[in-house]
């Protein structure tokens, strides 16, 4: 037997090229697809023993080399092949008469999927909303997720999954039941490919989500959405969608560490060493009041506590640290710098004279 011939490929074929042509032809001489035409069935069982061998590399080798394939009964000539395992790789597991009613009425439950968005600042702290779209596998409408169009009753156990053989023995005739093999044990059978899905029983549809996100969702949390992903096969089970999140950490000077805002204010020095309240324009967060003590020092952290959003699964809430860079003026009036000199004659600081040229000639 040539297999090579059979799948209708070159000896120098490809892995990629035999399967290509194995797909083909084991769907155009499917006997679901013939009526169980008897030359059909035994070109599809040809082919699929010539694609049991082609498909494996030693198989292959031995065929190649000998022209049989040495099998598990000590001689050359025979092959095993597994037809479930071949149609669960190209075709989801149904294979009409060849496969066992296990695999073809298994439920598989739909499939999950991470997806990766990435939100700013602001959305991380309050609780927000975003659209996200997604593609996912639904039941096919057209089929109802069987992957065929025309049901009807198996001819050869009249709806019961189940045939009798009667054969003879020495023990006088026998009678055994077991599963129709036309119907795999179903009691139905089906006239042609589902024309919407191509007996995948499923097919893609396009979904926009409107996705809650609530406050303080951090870097790198999941949010788990049941049910959101891909239907099931054969059963209601679906598949869920994990969403992952990336936060923009920082936004026009605030930044976040954790569960805590940080932002950096600029103070006059009067302000730090009189004190003041000082009110501030803060990003995201909008304005509010700073107690800026007395005697205040340079890169000095304040810490306002309990006044911004929840940490996502606690009652506690963030805090805010502001840190106080005490401004040195560049420019000085007149008057201020007449009052800064009285400062430094007070306390007796020996301060450089920076007069003006005509201040010098005419002071």
């Amino acid at each position: 037997m040539d297999y090579y011939s059979i799948l209708e490929v070159e000896k120098t074929a490809t892995i990629e090229e035999i399967k290509k042509a194995y797909r083909k032809l084991a769907m155009k001489y499917h006997p679901d697809r013939n009526k169980w035409d008897k030359q059909a069935e035994e070109k599809f069982k040809k082919i699929n023993e010539a694609y049991a061998v082609l498909s494996d590399e030693e198989k292959r080798r031995q065929y190649d080399m000998y022209g049989s394939v040495w099998g598990a009964t000590g001689g050359f000539g025979w092959v095993d092949v597994d037809l479930s395992d071949i149609f669960e790789q190209f075709f989801g597991g149904w294979m009409g008469g060849f496969s066992s009613s296990r695999r073809r009425n298994s439920p598989k439950r739909g499939e999950d999927l991470e997806k990766v968005i990435k939100i700013d600042l602001k959305t991380s702290i309050y609780w927000g909303k975003q659209k996200i779209e997604i593609e996912k596998l639904v039941t096919c409408p057209e089929c109802k997720g069987e992957g065929w169009e025309g049901k009807k009753t198996c001819p050869d156990c009249h709806g019961r999954g189940q045939v009798t053989y009667t054969r003879q023995s020495l023990f006088g005739v026998i009678q055994q039941t077991a599963p129709c093999e036309r119907c795999d044990g179903t009691g139905e059978i089906f006239e042609k490919v589902c024309e919407k899905c191509h007996w995948q029983k499923r097919i893609k549809e396009t979904k926009q989500i409107d996705l809650d996100i609530p406050a303080g969702i951090d870097n790198g949390m999941v949010i788990k959405l049941e049910g959101e992903w891909n239907d099931g096969i054969g059963t209601s089970a679906s598949g869920d969608l994990y969403i992952k999140f990336i936060v923009e950490t920082e936004e026009k000077g605030l930044k976040r560490r954790g569960v805590d805002l940080y932002y950096e204010i600029e103070v006059d020095v009067v302000e730090a060493v009189l004190g003041t309240k000082k009110e501030v324009s803060i990003p995201v967060i909008g304005k509010r009041t700073i107690d800026i003590p007395s005697w205040t020092q340079p890169w000095t952290v304040i810490k306002i506590t309990w006044d911004w959003v929840k940490y996502i699964d606690k009652d506690a809430k963030w805090d805010l640290y502001i840190t106080i860079n005490v401004k040195i003026p560049k420019k000085l009036s007149k008057k201020e710098k007449e009052l800064y000199f009285e400062i430094a004659k007070e306390k007796k600081i020996n301060v450089n004279n920076h007069k003006g040229i005509f201040e010098k000639i005419f002071g």
